[in-house]
């Protein structure tokens, strides 16, 4: 029996059963898109003029994903601000989205007490903790998401919560994106690609463990452009945090200007650093062709490249479908690593020595 298909591998390393939130991302987005649908916003949507979006780790994947589908959902310049301060030209025409799943993350409680000074206005997206208790304190429209839906309590295995409420807040404030963003359809890719690399489905069967396999004990560089890079962003932090596994972004055409001749030196990265391309039919003929160069390019410097190109046929779709195979992929990367996926040691060390 392979290693990525034995069940005892699975109970004996995924102690607090991070599966079981993954699994449910479905059901996160429906109900984290009907949470900020009935939500009463208490303010004139036509008087913000921009939007910045305050989040941390975790908590800030949403805006990620939101901002690479700029195209289609948004109308209003949008910033991702991960720091304690909001950016100087933040003022009373502002919307600054509070995005913290624990409702306990210092950063964004500061940018809270910021925006508040500046005359702001301010929308919370949270489970609760502190965020909550601020955002009823000061009567903020609150988004509230349900944590029974994510068992293992971690913020990145919320994503489908936060995800759903970013989404369905920006298509509120920008009604003309519903057309892009179809509720039912999300979910459905969401719930397809989840059957397609579902635990219980052999190796051979599951392209998500296949690749894990390959990737075993490596870190991992992705590439990305266009509607794929919020995509590239997230798939990062899930390997990150979830396989204990290094890694980065670069987008196109962008890295084509310098980062091909960093290969080089380490000599020794070829053996540790793999190479992982968000490849798209809807990528322009540029890009595309950029792709097929930068692939050929490091092959010949002796890199391991995948290329991996979505099925589905729109931006919106290509999206999430990308999005829910590299998420299932950093989790059995860290089976194949032998390391359980849930608790951020190294982090939460750094978070309690803050407070002292």
């Amino acid at each position: 029996m392979n290693l990525l298909d034995n069940p005892k591998q699975y109970q004996q390393i995924d102690e607090q059963d991070l599966y079981g939130s993954l699994a449910k991302m479905g059901r996160q987005f429906e109900s984290g898109w009907s949470a900020a649908q009935f939500v009463s916003l208490g303010f004139d949507p036509d008087k913000i003029k921009n939007i910045v979006f305050v989040g941390m780790g975790g908590s800030n994947l949403a805006g990620y994903i939101a901002h690479s589908l700029a195209p289609f959902l948004l109308s209003l310049p949008f910033e991702i601000v991960a720091n304690y301060r909001l950016p100087s030209y933040a003022n009373k025409s502002t919307l600054v989205i509070l995005s913290s799943y624990s409702g306990n993350t210092e950063e964004v409680l500061s940018c809270a007490q910021d925006a508040e000074m500046r005359g702001c206005r301010s929308l919370a997206i949270t489970s609760g903790g502190q965020l909550q208790a601020l955002a009823l304190s000061k009567k903020l429209p609150l988004i509230l998401l349900d944590g029974q839906l994510n068992p293992s309590s971690v913020p990145r295995a919320g994503l489908g919560l936060s995800l759903g409420a970013v989404i369905s807040l920006l298509v509120r404030l920008n009604p003309i994106s519903e057309r892009y963003f179809n509720q039912k359809e999300i979910i459905h890719t969401i719930d397809r690609v989840l059957d397609m690399v579902n635990r219980s489905k052999d190796q051979s069967d599951n392209p998500a463990k296949t690749l894990a396999a390959k990737h075993k004990g490596q870190g991992i560089i992705f590439f990305a452009a266009n509607h794929l890079l919020g995509v590239a962003k997230s798939g990062t932090n899930y390997l990150h945090e979830t396989a204990k596994a290094m890694s980065t972004s670069f987008s196109f055409p962008d890295l084509n200007h310098h980062l091909l001749e960093g290969f080089a030196f380490p000599m020794g990265l070829k053996d540790q650093q793999n190479i992982l391309i968000l490849n798209s039919s809807l990528y322009p003929e540029v890009i595309q062709k950029r792709v097929t160069l930068t692939r050929e390019i490091l092959l010949q410097q002796k890199y391991l490249v995948t290329v991996i190109k979505p099925e589905s046929i729109d931006a919106v779709s290509q999206a999430f479908e990308s999005l829910v195979f590299l998420i299932m992929f950093s989790y059995y990367l860290s089976m194949a690593n032998k390391i359980n996926p849930t608790p951020t040691p190294w982090v939460d060390y750094l978070k309690t020595h803050l407070k002292t």
